[in-house]
Order: C-alpha cells, then sequence, then structure tokens
C-alpha cells in the first residue's frame, strides 16, 4: 500500500513532491527509491528528522500505526495514516492525542469515500432527496485469502482490515452514529491454510433506528466484489453490483468487464483524490474530511464486532 500513494503522489498529486521513503526491508525501500526517483532512508527517525519533510505518509502494518504516527505528530508533521487507526482504542486515544498536542493534521485513510460512485451516493442520501435512509447492506469480498506465517494473523483481522471499511462506510452514508452490534465470525475456506476468520457477518443498529447489514469474505475466488446498498424511506441507491438479469454466475477463474481483480484497480481513481485532498488541505489549512475521531469511531466498531462475535450478543461500540 505504501508503494502506491507513494506512486500516486509522484505521477498524480502535482502539489506536493516525494521527498523519501523508508521501509524495514532496505531491498525494498532501496527499489521503491530507485524505480520513483527519490531518496532511500534508513528508518523512521531518519525520514522524520529531515527539515524539509511536511507531512507523511503512514502505510506501515497496523501494530506500528501508533508508533509512526505519534513519532511523526511529535516532529510536527502532518500524517496521512492508513486504516486502521491503530489495534486498541486506547491507542487510537494516544494517536488523537498526539496530533492535537502537536496542532498537525491527521487524515485516515478510507479511501471509499473519495470513489465517485460512493460519493455521489452519499451525496444523493444526504440530500433527502429519497427521504430517510432506513437500511445499509455491504458487501465486501476479496478474491484472494490472506496469506501470511502462523500467527501473523489475528481473528479479528477481517473486521479491522476489511469490513472496517463498511463499518466506517455505513455510518458515513447514514450519517448517524451505531448503537449495537452484533456479529458472526467464521473460517469457511480451507482451515488448513486459513490463518484468521475469513468470513464476518456485522449486524449495526443505529441512534436513529436505521439497521444495516455487513458481510466481508476473503478468498471469494471468483472477483474482488463490492456492493452497497442503501434503502431510503422514497427510493433506495445501489452501488456496483451486476447486470440487471434474471441470474447471475460467476465462476473463478472467469474474467469480466464489470469486476475486477482486487483493490487496487477498483479504487485505483479514489487513492488518488484521496492523497490529492490530503495535501491539498494542507496547502489550504483545511480540516480533514477524515478526522482521527472517524478511525477511532470505526475502529470501535469492529471491536464491538470482535466481542459480540466471541459472546453472541449484543455489544455497544465503546
Amino acid at each position: 500500500m505504501g508503494r502506491r500513494h507513494a506512486e500516486n503522489l509522484v505521477r498524480h498529486v502535482s502539489e506536493a513532491r516525494l521527498l523519501g521513503v523508508t521501509d524495514a526491508d532496505e531491498s525494498a525501500r532501496e527499489r521503491v527509491a530507485k524505480d520513483l526517483g527519490t531518496t532511500a532512508c534508513a528508518s523512521v527517525d531518519a525520514l522524520l528528522h529531515r527539515t524539509d519533510v511536511r507531512a507523511v505518509i503512514v502505510a506501515s502494518p497496523k501494530r506500528f500505526h501508533e508508533e509512526h504516527a505519534v513519532a511523526a505528530a511529535k516532529a510536527g508533521k502532518d500524517v496521512f495514516l492508513e486504516k486502521p487507526i491503530a489495534m486498541s482504542l486506547e491507542s487510537a486515544d494516544r494517536v488523537i492525542a498526539a496530533a492535537r498536542d502537536a496542532r498537525i493534521r491527521l487524515q485516515v485513510g478510507f479511501q471509499r469515500r473519495y470513489d465517485p460512485a460512493y460519493a455521489e451516493a452519499r451525496k444523493l442520501v444526504s440530500s433527502g432527496a429519497l427521504g430517510r435512509p432506513l437500511f445499509y447492506r455491504g458487501i465486501n469480498r476479496d478474491l484472494l485469502a490472506p496469506v501470511g506465517p502462523p500467527g501473523s494473523m489475528d481473528a479479528n483481522d477481517i473486521l479491522t482490515e476489511s469490513a472496517i471499511h463498511d463499518l466506517d462506510g455505513a455510518r458515513w452514508m447514514m450519517a448517524d452514529e451505531v448503537v449495537g452490534v452484533r456479529a458472526t465470525l467464521a473460517i469457511v475456506g480451507d482451515r488448513a491454510t486459513s490463518p484468521a476468520s475469513d468470513l464476518a457477518m456485522v449486524e449495526l443498529t443505529f441512534a436513529r433506528g436505521a439497521v444495516a447489514h455487513i458481510e466481508a469474505m476473503w478468498g471469494a475466488r471468483y472477483a474482488y466484489d463490492i456492493r452497497s446498498e442503501i434503502l431510503c424511506e422514497n427510493g433506495a441507491v445501489i452501488v456496483g453490483g451486476f447486470a440487471q438479469t434474471m441470474l447471475t454466475v460467476v465462476r473463478a477463474g472467469e474474467r469480466r468487464d464489470d469486476l475486477y481483480p482486487g483493490f487496487l484497480e477498483r479504487y485505483a481513481d479514489a487513492y488518488v483524490v484521496e492523497l490529492r485532498d490530503f495535501v491539498g488541505g494542507i496547502v489550504d489549512r483545511r480540516p480533514p474530511a477524515v478526522t482521527g475521531e472517524d478511525g477511532r469511531r470505526a475502529l470501535s466498531i469492529a471491536l464491538a464486532a470482535e466481542r459480540a462475535a466471541a459472546t453472541a450478543q449484543a455489544m455497544a461500540p465503546e
């Protein structure tokens, strides 16, 4: 993900200049630096201590998000932080506090908010033209199953890495806060190779009475399939989906023009718009569209879903 952000900065964000990259893997940082014509910094500290660096993108593994974001804030750098904001609410609070104390700009990466179709759907729903939103349905299926050595993934990773896009998206689309969460986690793929749950089903209840149902899956095999429906009092908005036929069958390995192989292809434009907004916000000195508090709320819903799945009871986000 870090490489894609770096490429987008170089190729599509004219107001910014990529001054350096760093990675724990020396060969990786050297390769990216060479490919993009920038400097490979030996460490995060080396990058943050540069006086010519005004802002940083933190796209490290989530277990390092707090460490890297707090260090950047203390160094006075504006921060674009990939989701999830952190691994716990306490950690998220420390990130938000560090940004507030340093008076730097903290933006959390939820690229779906910048996708043209989702942005237009949000505009339509929030206009009230279709009446009050009643129900949100989200489908988030990834073509590939996660890979990693034993112990590298947690059972809730599908919530904080995948479903969290819809957890944030539902809250954003409905313009309301979540007050209740129910969830089920399962391994439906190859149990011998699945390091964590590969299916999550989450039900949300909102403060004003609306509800949502979210499905996230890894290893769908047929495509990267993202769909959302927002049912309102006087109509519905649908993002994604197949052509309106009576029956659609998609087989593994089949190529279709209306399906994508992965999230980088599906959200290619959204990632560019997202970074342009981050950089433009720094230049214009305006608050971020996706705040640290937004990141915290999405994480709190994901963690409530984890507790709900473990106890088979409804949970309230903290």
